[in-house]
């Protein structure tokens, strides 16, 4: 496996989203982002895929890999003295964290999904980035838990979050109104049928 300096990753995948911000395109050439990150070719080549096909998926990885990092710095913080607020307060908030941080980047978003066929590639990669940052919350809120229920409390916040993204996604606006108020009702379906199946305590 080869060793990547992680600085230079972080370069590179801010410089490809602005890219893709800038020109409306997700078509980027290797010639492009070595230009405009003032990395050389030799260098880059190094780090990125073969097939400049594969950037999106490829960077959008790193990026999301970056924000869960600060989400859950964050709310980790937030919640360090919390005696007061719900595992599902918390895990809202982790959520709505998360998707403020990603509005930075919602054009180049929608650029990435601008089709059935990237939709669904891009959604497909990211449901594992998805999967660990539900996992990550799940570990930061809960602490100790049997795994099988952690396995399915994953799953469940995993599709709460990507019908959410959807919402995030159609939205012409950067107001989270919208978009929090479907988390709050999904993740209510989610707890309601949670109790419901025994999963979660009432």
């Amino acid at each position: 496996m080869k060793q990547v300096d992680e600085n230079l990753e972080w370069i590179l995948c801010k410089t490809y989203f602005l890219i893709v911000e800038t020109t409306n395109s997700s078509k980027i050439r290797l010639e492009e982002l070595c230009k405009e990150s003032k990395i050389s070719k030799e260098v880059v080549e190094k780090i990125v895929p073969q097939n400049p096909n594969m950037f999106g998926i490829f960077f959008l990885k790193i990026l999301m890999s970056i924000i869960d990092k600060e989400v859950l710095k964050t709310l980790g913080s937030d919640i360090a003295e919390d005696t007061i607020s719900s595992t599902y307060d918390k895990l809202l908030e982790g959520l709505s964290l998360r998707f403020e941080k990603f509005i930075r980047y919602k054009q180049a978003f929608k650029v990435l999904s601008e089709n059935s066929e990237q939709k669904i590639k891009i959604f497909f990669n990211i449901l594992q980035e998805n999967y660990n940052f539900s996992n990550s919350l799940l570990d930061l809120i809960e602490k100790e838990q049997n795994c099988g229920i952690k396995i399915l409390k994953s799953i469940a916040l995993n599709i709460v979050f990507i019908r959410c993204l959807e919402i995030f996604l159609e939205d012409e606006n950067n107001n989270l109104d919208r978009v929090i108020r479907y988390l709050d009702k999904y993740l209510t379906d989610m707890e309601d049928l949670g109790v419901l199946i025994g999963i979660i305590k009432n």
